[in-house]
């Protein structure tokens, strides 16, 4: 049976069974990305703690979560002050879906709005038309999977994204910083800074990103 997210009758994103893993005293690295159960970065800092206790590795965890909170600071004190411009965030595109759980608020800490999904919750299911009234500044497409896939994906729907107005369009690898809980959120949080404010911040060198434009047909 799926955990529910607190009491709001949505399912939380993961199913993974929670371990004890490597044994206390045995001096192994623990892989944290690899037992979460979150629903929000939030969460995932939280989790970091909670689990580093279970596990002998109280060290190890406070010091992640510090490194992880320490650059999360970084980043809003880059943006702050700067203007928030409105984001869609697409997991799919037939039908379109909306990126949800900890996606809208590593948008937020970016520096964005995003104006599509709810943080903490199930990716809501939207149509195009709705999509269209939201006044997007920014989209991103971010699939499960490569940047070369989301790349290809986006631009089979390309009309699709071209008529939801925004000036600036992205591709992500979503495998690398957005799918998981885990750590690598944070470079997430990273990169869509820097797709927001590319003035401001520099991507992280390990999630890929490619900026999206209109085909050139050939005559």
């Amino acid at each position: 049976m799926r955990p529910w997210y607190f009491g709001l009758g949505r399912h939380r994103p993961l199913e993974r069974t929670e371990y004890s893993w490597p044994p206390r005293g045995t001096g192994e690295r623990w892989d944290i990305g690899q037992t979460m159960r979150v629903a929000t970065l939030t969460e995932m800092l939280e989790e970091i703690v909670r689990l580093g206790e279970a596990t002998g590795m109280e060290e190890h965890a406070h010091e992640l979560r510090g490194e992880l909170e320490g650059r999360l600071a970084t980043v809003r004190a880059a943006v702050a002050g700067a203007p928030s411009p409105r984001v869609i965030a697409l997991e799919r595109f037939d039908p379109p879906r909306a990126a949800g759980y900890w996606i809208p608020e590593m948008i937020s800490i970016a520096g964005g709005i995003d104006v599509a999904g709810d943080p903490g919750l199930d990716p809501p299911e939207v149509g195009w038309g709705e999509l269209e009234s939201l006044g997007a500044e920014v989209v991103i497409a971010m699939p499960d999977g490569s940047l070369p896939d989301a790349r290809a994906q986006a631009m089979e729907h390309w009309e699709r994204i071209a008529a939801l107005g925004a000036a600036r369009a992205f591709a992500v690898d979503a495998d690398a910083a957005f799918t998981d809980a885990g750590p690598r959120l944070v470079d997430g949080v990273e990169l869509l800074c820097h797709l927001l404010h590319p003035e401001l911040i520099d991507p992280p060198g390990n999630a890929g990103f490619e900026a999206l434009r209109a085909p050139v047909t050939r005559q």
